[in-house]
C-alpha cells in the first residue's frame, strides 16, 4: 500500500467517523492560526493579554452552556474578566468575523478537547449564535455562572 493511499483512507474515515479527534485536528489548525497569538500554545494564556483557554470556564461551558465560548468568538468579550484562580485580568477579545461556521465549530471543540471535555458544536449550531443578539454584559454573566 502506498503512503498516498494510506493518507486518503484515513482522511476518509475520519470524516465518515466525524470523531472528536477530527474536530480537534481542525481547531488545533484555526486555533494556531488565529488564537495562538494572544492565548499561547495549548490555550494556556498569556497573563495581561488574554486568559487561559484551559480553564473550569471552557470545561463548564462544555457540560452546560456550549453556546459560551461560540459568542466570544463570534461577537467578542472585552473589559474585566474573573478568572478561576480567583484573580481577574482585563482585555480586549475582538469578534473573528473571518472564521466560517465551520472553523468556529472546530476550534470551540478543540478547546474543549484541551479541557478534556465533551465536545459537540457543530456549524448550524454557530450560525443559530451568530443570529442572535448578546451583549458583552450578557457574555460576562454567562462567564460569571461558568466560574461556580
Amino acid at each position: 500500500m502506498t503512503v498516498r493511499r494510506l493518507r486518503t483512507m484515513v482522511a476518509a474515515a475520519a470524516l465518515l467517523v466525524g470523531t472528536e479527534a477530527g474536530f480537534a485536528a481542525d481547531g488545533a489548525q484555526v486555533f494556531a492560526g488565529t488564537c495562538q497569538a494572544c492565548h499561547q500554545a495549548g490555550g494556556v494564556g498569556a497573563p495581561g493579554l488574554a486568559p487561559p483557554l484551559v480553564s473550569p470556564v471552557i470545561r463548564n461551558a462544555a457540560a452546560r452552556q456550549k453556546d459560551y465560548p461560540v459568542m466570544v468568538v463570534t461577537k467578542g468579550l472585552t473589559g474585566s474578566l474573573a478568572l478561576a484562580d480567583g484573580g481577574s485580568t482585563t482585555g480586549a477579545m475582538p469578534p473573528q468575523p473571518a472564521l466560517t461556521d465551520a472553523d468556529v465549530a472546530a476550534v470551540v471543540n478543540y478547546l474543549f478537547h484541551l479541557n478534556h471535555a465533551a465536545g459537540g458544536v457543530k456549524p448550524a449550531d454557530v450560525a443559530r449564535v451568530r443570529a442572535q443578539t448578546s451583549t458583552n454584559d450578557d457574555l460576562k454573566r454567562v462567564r460569571q455562572d461558568l466560574l461556580k
